[in-house]
């Protein structure tokens, strides 16, 4: 068994093999087909989506892209840029000649209409607080944007890395995904909800290596039996999010890789607007009632790092709520809640059902009564937004490695009208700390006192932190990751 980590990136490459052939490697075909467990979620071109890793920077571009291991920004979208001195104002020289698929030029007033929208809340990005800090978006010409910030931000590439520019004339068309107009090298051609997605190759595109094949196929299967199925009957070249210990398995075979394709949080929150949970006494005996031990062994097979945190910290921070049963069973005595009921809300996927099974019985141990609000991602999704999870819910967010700074107001589970309902003074002004720190020094400083508050409060304790494993056939090269999971095929290649 060999994984191959640099930071959370891996280069994976693919080219599709002929549908007939049952033997993964023998030959290459013009189609590759993808499994993924989760759906296409159109509407949600703009905020990160498991369900959109698999095709949404294939069909759409971002000005520029940062990738694991590497925080320098590459030009995709824009070709150069320049920061002033007082970094308040930025200048992006964009790309000429780049298309649409519509055959429409691609112009700053696509980038404006995007930034724009991206500041609009229901956009539902995750970055709409960087976009919101833009107070003017200038365009001087067809390939020239200029920026000017409120004030200097740090994290302004972060979030230009993760925005993809999306088509002004046709944005709000999107939704039943029928028309998603892009400048990628791929154009989304098909969806059925629920059951497939198909893109293939854009002529147009400025670089003609960059679509390595003629179409590309994503089944989207949610049983894990049946992805690696699909995999060993070849139906599948690349499979992602697999459950850790069916990757691993896969990887004890010369004829698959296996790749961590990115870092993902699995918070466990509750609403501290319900009783019994309004109580912080109830909230740390659901800290310390969680066996985030056995959850890292038992499903990601030890790979993740069980931490309260949703940052890397000191181990004192990270294991403040130390399994101990005991602890929690004499805590939710303390307040009168034995017997509370706790519905926990979690997404239809495979290892947040995994998760699950073992936070229902940690917690049935402690005492309370434990149910099940199983949601297909689309659902959970809507209901995130709108910060109405109910009681308790499992979050899973594909931001682990982004900076606290960032975290605290993308990440669903921090951010204002977050689903705890948890906003006090005090949590506003230490997050105004850590956004606001002049140098390391004053960052470290706010960042630990922000941790001990969230410790304290115990609205949302990381359960851990672990990569998002994908599996492909070893003849499959070329095919990076983002930061975030998304793939990115413009450098695949066939062998």
């Amino acid at each position: 068994m060999t994984f191959q980590f640099n930071g959370w990136r891996k280069c994976v490459s693919a080219v599709a093999l002929a549908a007939a052939l049952a033997v993964p490697g023998a030959a290459f075909a013009e189609t590759l087909t993808i499994a993924s467990p989760g759906d296409a979620q159109p509407k949600n071109i703009l905020p990160i989506r498991a369900g959109n890793t698999s095709w949404v920077q294939a069909v759409f571009e971002p000005l520029v892209r940062i990738m694991p291991g590497d925080d320098t920004p590459q030009p995709v979208l824009a070709k150069s840029w320049t920061v002033s001195e007082d970094g308040k104002t930025v200048t992006f020289e964009l790309e000429d000649g780049v298309t649409f698929h519509s055959g429409r030029p691609f112009t700053s007033a696509d980038v404006k209409f995007t930034l724009e929208t991206a500041a609009d809340k229901a956009s539902a990005s995750q970055f709409s607080f960087i976009a919101s800090a833009i107070s003017e978006i200038a365009t001087p010409s067809d390939t020239e944007v200029v920026l000017t910030l409120e004030r200097p931000m740090p994290n302004l590439f972060e979030f230009l890395s993760q925005t993809v520019i999306v088509d002004k004339d046709t944005y709000d068309q999107r939704a039943d995904g029928k028309v998603l107009v892009g400048t990628g090298p791929y154009k989304f051609a098909d969806w059925v909800p629920g059951a497939s997605i198909r893109m293939v190759s854009y002529d147009g595109y400025r670089d003609p290596s960059a679509h390595a094949f003629d179409e590309i196929d994503i089944a989207v299967i949610t049983d894990p039996t049946a992805m690696i199925s699909a995999l060993r009957s070849n139906r599948a070249q690349l499979a992602m999010q697999m459950q850790p210990r069916d990757a691993i398995e896969l990887s004890g075979n010369p004829m698959y890789q296996t790749v961590p394709t990115a870092g993902s949080l699995y918070p466990l929150g509750v609403n501290v607007t319900d009783a019994p949970f309004d109580d912080k006494r109830v909230r740390q005996a659901v800290g310390y009632a969680i066996d985030r031990d056995r959850i890292n062994q038992q499903i990601f097979d030890g790979l993740g790092t069980p931490t309260d945190l949703f940052w890397p910290t000191s181990d004192e921070q990270a294991q403040h709520y130390a399994y101990n049963p005991d602890k929690a069973r004499e805590l939710l005595k303390e307040a009168g809640a034995e017997g509370a009921t706790a519905t926990v809300a979690l997404h239809a996927l495979p290892s947040q059902r995994a998760i699950f099974e073992i936070v229902q019985n940690n917690l049935t141990d402690a005492g309370f009564k434990v149910e099940a609000n199983i949601l297909d991602p689309s659902t959970y999704g809507q209901q995130q937004i709108a910060g109405e999870l109910g009681p308790m819910f499992i979050q899973l967010h594909g931001m682990d490695g982004l900076s606290p700074a960032t975290l605290l107001s993308a990440a669903p589970a921090l951010r204002e009208g977050n689903p705890s309902h948890f906003w006090t003074d005090e949590y506003l002004k230490l997050r105004d700390a850590v956004q606001s720190a002049a140098n390391k020094q004053a960052s470290d400083d706010a960042v630990k006192a922000l941790g001990d508050y969230l410790l304290d409060q115990a609205f949302n304790l990381n359960i851990l932190s672990a990569p998002t494993l994908s599996v492909s056939t070893t003849n499959l090269e070329g095919v990076e990751y983002t930061t975030t999971g998304y793939i990115v095929f413009n450098h695949a290649s066939g062998g």
